[in-house]
């Protein structure tokens, strides 16, 4: 009998909603790269279903995400075809309803991902936090771009440069999270929601999101994706010298 601890991205078709689980409680649903592969896979899947008419993303236990697995950093510099990039491109390019539902901690990705959400239901403990430049590096999923357009300019570097956490009912307050849910109810509303959105027309919607969008938004995903394999090439040179 298999004991081992889940460690995947579920995916199940349900009336419509294409169910992305995030399922790797005991790290607080912590993302490995084998997860990001199969996140990637998953959206892209999501968007190409005929039958998924809104896509909702969740993550098991009692977290959303701690973000990137910092153990795997071992797999940075990532090229273009590796799974971050992969992933962090395919979600901007989500055309159809996107909600999310967020409890716990939602750190590093479980932070910049709610910018590429239509709804984020949150319950109002959450944790939601983006400690990129303590860590050495630069936000990511274009949330250098999106963040300030979402809270503001001056709430942005609060966010982003100070790594100041802030809990699901202040990101509802500054406009971060859609709405605020009891944690009993948090994924029931998120279906809810993400019903509502799948109820408009579908072609009407997908233009909308993309008129939404900021320019250049795919070009500073990249660039983000470019200083982080630079700053983690920078951090390890260092190490390399003393080890020489």
């Amino acid at each position: 009998m298999d004991t081992a601890p889940a460690e995947s991205v579920d995916v199940a078709l349900e009336d419509g909603l294409w169910h992305i689980r995030l399922n790797r409680p005991h790290k607080r649903n912590a993302l490995t790269l084998r997860m990001f592969a199969a996140l990637g896979d998953a959206l892209r899947a999501g968007q190409s279903h005929p039958d998924a008419r809104a896509l909702l993303l969740s993550g098991a236990g009692s977290d959303y995400t701690a973000g990137h697995d910092l153990a795997e950093f071992v797999c940075w510099p990532q090229g273009p075809d590796d799974p971050i990039p992969r992933f962090l491109r395919a979600l901007p390019k989500i055309d159809k309803p996107v909600v999310m539902a967020v409890q716990g901690v939602a750190v590093g990705i479980g932070a910049t991902s709610l910018l590429h959400a239509d709804w984020v239901c949150s319950t109002a403990e959450a944790k939601i936090r983006f400690p990129f430049v303590e860590l050495g590096i630069v936000p990511e999923a274009g949330s250098t771009q999106l963040l300030a357009m979402s809270v503001g300019l001056n709430r942005a570097k609060r966010l982003l440069l100070a790594g100041e956490p802030v809990s699901g009912a202040v990101a509802h307050d500054w406009g971060l999270v859609s709405e605020i849910v009891d944690t009993t109810a948090l994924l029931d509303t998120a279906r809810a929601r993400a019903c509502l959105l799948a109820s408009r027309d579908a072609r009407a919607f997908a233009r909308s999101k993309v008129l939404l969008q900021p320019a250049g938004l795919a070009r500073r995903i990249d660039e983000e994706i470019e200083l982080i394999n630079r700053a983690v090439l920078e951090h390890r040179a260092p190490a390399a010298d003393r080890d020489a």
